[in-house]
């Protein structure tokens, strides 16, 4: 046996014994740690300490120091209770609403309205109204206090900066222009943020703001309106820094022409009035949009968002997590980058996902395979032999089912954004490590048909449980998630076809969505059926791609004559090798 690491010739059984010794069990020939999937917890006292491996190993006949193995944790990957407490907590989404409202009282004693009637009706509607209008338009920006706080503090800190803007025309000339360019520039920062229905609802709020407050003539409130409109159209094309450039000249330029054709003038403007608009709306557009650059990454960790800007910086090859899986798990870093273009590609095809968040979720979803890389099949090396043979089924599910606690931690190290561990947990959901599974049922059946010859009860054989061999979930959330999870399921079982035809990948894609859907994998992925035959069959026709093999070289007849030996052909790519399990 093994302890520790080391052989012990003293005990002639070939099972590894799980020992019991600091950061956990090991099993595996080559060191200590090597097997134990919990044995880093660092100082978190969030994280229970196991004391012994073999507590997790359900059903399992390992022999250990304790006699009777105890039962499996529930969960593995469920959220501790206090991690998002504060997200969903209705007293604190209570306390921003009266935040808001007494701001809004505060800033309408400074409009020309005064503390007259105005302002208790602008309180008023900040406490009572906002919250349903925001339950049936904006409902998970409701829902989630950060969303919410950063909805809230857009609309008081414009109404604020337009009151600013108010209280010093007197000293500094603006153009008229220069008061449309802060609501578009925050329906734009909204829009990039949280979404387009978001800067939708800012700029009504503002415009009716406005309207009440600061009796402006109704012309300025077209302009305002058409001004956020372009905004929050351009903030969909925002996909590269360079992108808040060309946004912020662009509503400098819409800004300047919704001024003049507001103006009722037209183009019949004086020459100093038409420069000085110009200057003030093409100088605050730019101005704006360096300053939203730069605010961006801060409000994205503040407000925990993830934008079209960070997801194409995280696909970079070069982010330290990626680099080191590509040294340490080889395999698994080219499965992740193949999984990355299938969801990439399915997410195109649809309305709902976002196609730049696959492929970067898809980049990192296996990361926590990189302490354990050996154990997983894409990574082995054919002469060595198979580091499953000499463990039981249960101790390899578990590895299997641990790289997905070790990805979130690893995850959180790296600062990675909350949606990268959403992906890493759900892409499995609460499926079955179906290999090892079998593998344990047919131990357990042949242990019965002993049984029966040596005359033991049934009941001292113990059933094989699916919970230890089971994902912990949850179920993919969003529709970026389930099509990372087709997608992984896809590239893996592809692996294992034999000559593939043109088709097979069509087939193979239906049988795993259809096997899936049976479980209810798919029931809160917020894509339509139409969106999910659209990606399936992009998902198929961009995994028959990768699929397709070359063709054969002919002999060069010249090499021939020249060498003794016939040269080889150059042989068709094997499509993959079988897996041991899906991983």
């Amino acid at each position: 046996m093994y302890r520790h690491g080391r052989p012990d010739a003293g005990r002639p059984s070939a099972q590894p014994e799980i020992g019991l010794g600091r950061g956990g069990a090991s099993a595996h020939p080559r060191g200590r740690n090597r097997i134990c999937p919990f044995r880093r917890y660092g100082r978190d006292p969030t994280r229970t300490r196991w004391k012994n491996c073999s507590s997790l190993q359900g059903t399992s006949r390992i022999e250990t120091d304790q006699p009777h193995p105890v039962s499996r944790p529930p969960s593995l990957n469920r959220r501790t209770p206090s991690e998002h407490r504060l997200e969903t907590d209705p007293i604190v989404r209570f306390f921003l609403f009266l935040g808001t409202s007494v701001a809004a009282y505060s800033l309408s004693l400074f409009t020309p309205a005064g503390a007259g009637p105005s302002a208790w009706i602008a309180a008023i509607f900040v406490a009572i109204v906002l919250p349903l209008i925001l339950s049936v338009v904006l409902p998970e920006t409701l829902q989630r206090n950060r969303l919410l706080a950063l909805f809230l503090l857009a609309l008081v800190a414009n109404f604020a900066f337009i009151l600013l803007l108010l209280s010093i025309a007197p000293r500094i000339s603006f153009g008229a222009s220069s008061y449309l360019i802060p609501p578009a520039l925050a329906a734009l920062v909204l829009t990039t943020l949280v979404g387009p229905r978001a800067g939708l609802l800012l700029i009504a709020l503002l415009g009716m703001g406005e309207f009440f407050l600061l009796r402006p003539d109704s012309r300025y409130l077209l302009s305002s309106l058409i001004t956020g409109l372009a905004a929050i159209f351009l903030s969909r094309k925002i996909a590269r820094r360079s992108d808040l450039l060309r946004a912020g000249a662009g509503l400098g330029l819409v800004a300047l022409l919704a001024t003049i054709f507001s103006s009722g003038l037209n183009f019949a403007l004086a020459r100093n009035v038409l420069l000085t608009e110009a200057i003030s709306a093409a100088g605050l557009g730019l101005f704006g949009a360096i300053v939203v650059g730069a605010l961006l990454p801060i409000l994205e960790s503040a407000f925990d968002r993830t934008t079209d800007l960070s997801w194409l910086e995280l696909t970079s090859l070069d982010h330290p997590v990626l680099r080191r899986l590509s040294l340490e798990a080889p395999g698994t870093y080219l499965h992740s980058i193949l999984v990355g273009h299938l969801a990439e590609a399915a997410a195109s095809s649809t309305h709902t996902a976002n196609p730049r968040a696959c492929r970067a979720m898809a980049l990192y979803h296996d990361i926590g395979k990189i302490d354990q890389a050996e154990y997983f099949t894409e990574n082995f090396n054919p002469t060595d032999p198979n580091p499953h043979a000499n463990l039981t089924p249960s101790m390899s599910a578990l590895i299997i089912l641990a790289h997905v606690k070790d990805g979130v931690s690893l995850a959180r190290r790296h600062g990675l954004p909350r949606r990268i561990r959403e992906a890493i947990r759900e892409h499995h959901g609460t499926s079955l490590v179906w290999y090892f599974y079998q593998k344990a049922l047919q131990q357990e059946k042949d242990a019965r048909a002993g049984g029966k010859i040596l005359r033991l009860r049934d009941e001292d054989i113990p059933p094989v449980e699916e919970s230890p061999f089971r994902y912990g979930g949850p179920i993919p959330q969003s529709p970026e998630t389930a099509l990372l999870s087709l997608a992984d399921m896809a590239e893996s079982a592809s692996r294992s076809m034999e000559k593939p035809i043109p088709g097979d990948a069509a087939k193979l894609v239906e049988k795993l969505f259809s096997e899936r859907e049976a479980e209810g994998h798919w029931n809160r992925s917020g894509l339509t059926q139409s969106e999910w035959k659209s990606a399936r069959h992009s998902l198929a026709t961009a995994l028959e791609s990768i699929l397709r093999p070359r063709i054969r070289y002919p002999k060069d007849r010249r090499a021939q004559k020249t060498h003794p030996h016939p040269v080889e052909e150059s042989p068709a790519p094997i499509p993959g090798e079988s897996r041991l399990s899906p991983s």
